[in-house]
């Protein structure tokens, strides 16, 4: 009998676990964010050559951008959330730089791959 139990509690733990991250995913689908969480936070790391990036997501859809050792915060450097996409759009003397990745609400790393021209780089974004 405690056998019994004990399997039946462990089951039951699986199911509330998977059911509650089914949840969250379905709550997603039904309803996408639309990043409003993000105004106001800070996010940053480093590509995959090398280069450290920051962003600071304003209201609006602005974006205040750290490179490397600069700070930038030009109203032509946008950001958006739409249908589970976050698109940033930075705008350098070389040319537009657009960085997308797959966005769910309640996230703090964020998968970037960031084109530029002929160029093309992989960013992870931490929330600081």
């Amino acid at each position: 009998m405690t056998r019994l139990r004990i399997l039946a509690t462990a089951a039951l733990a699986f199911a509330l676990v998977a059911g509650t991250t089914g949840c969250a995913q379905v709550s997603e689908v039904l309803n996408p964010s639309t990043g409003d969480e993000l105004v106001g936070t800070t996010w940053s790391g480093t590509d995959s050559d090398g280069d450290d990036w920051g962003f600071e997501f304003q209201e609006g859809g602005g974006v205040g951008l750290t490179f490397n050792d600069g700070v930038y915060d030009d109203a032509s450097d946008v950001w958006k959330v739409e249908n589970g996409v976050i698109v940033i759009g930075i705008a350098f003397e070389s040319g537009v730089a657009t960085l997308t990745g797959p966005y769910t609400r309640d996230t703090t790393s964020i998968d970037l791959e960031g084109e530029q021209g002929e160029f093309t780089w992989t960013v992870t974004i931490e929330k600081d």
